[in-house]
């Protein structure tokens, strides 16, 4: 599933929902298709634990758990369906995504948490006009924890979004190698680091 990207994604739920047969809203115009949105958009080649999806029943009193039992029944099973909710937040208020970053071994990692650690943590990013941006991240990382092979970390998300990827890159440079590296997604926080909902 990692390897499926966004617009896939969205393409598949639509199906989903279609199949499932229940009383979505759909959008208004030549061609009508049910209205999706996902919070944070995942990077392909992650993996997650933690997505949200928003869409509208156009029927106020059907029950949420109802609706999360059908969706259970149509989707395949690597896909999880947790839980249906009346939305809290707006995606806008997204502010910052934890990882798990999963090296080859604890030696690996322990370099990575080294490189993260430090006073300047220098890396490239791509601005949305394809320009390449040199930045110092060092004080974006949050909440940094080292657990054997597994690094876990919050980084900025929504309005400044700083890719955990884009820090590996910067590492293997520095290293001179190319480490294999596996990212799970693992929560969603608004602006004060309260769970996204």
């Amino acid at each position: 599933m990692k390897f499926i990207s966004h617009l896939d994604m969205n393409r598949f739920f639509t199906r989903i929902l279609r199949k499932s047969n229940l009383p979505i809203w759909y959008t208004e115009g030549f061609n009508p298709h049910p209205y999706i949105t996902f919070a944070a958009p995942l990077s392909l080649g992650f993996e997650s634990e933690y997505e949200i999806m928003d869409f509208r029943l156009t029927d106020d009193g059907f029950s949420l758990e109802k609706a999360a039992e059908i969706l259970k029944t149509v989707v395949p099973e690597y896909i999880e369906i947790i839980s249906l909710k009346e939305p809290v937040m707006k995606a806008g208020k997204i502010g910052f995504a934890g990882y798990e970053l999963t090296f080859e071994n604890k030696e690996t990692a322990e370099k990575f948490y080294d490189f993260i650690s430090s006073d300047s943590v220098i890396v490239s990013k791509k601005t949305k006009k394809g320009d390449v941006k040199v930045i110092d991240v060092a004080d974006k990382i949050q909440d940094a924890i080292k657990n054997g092979e597994k690094i876990s970390l919050v980084l900025p998300s929504g309005n400044e979004n700083i890719n955990p990827s884009v820090i590996v890159s910067a590492f293997n440079e520095k290293e001179g190698k190319d480490y294999y590296v596996s990212y799970l997604r693992t929560a969603l926080y608004n602006e004060q680091k309260s769970l996204f909902s």
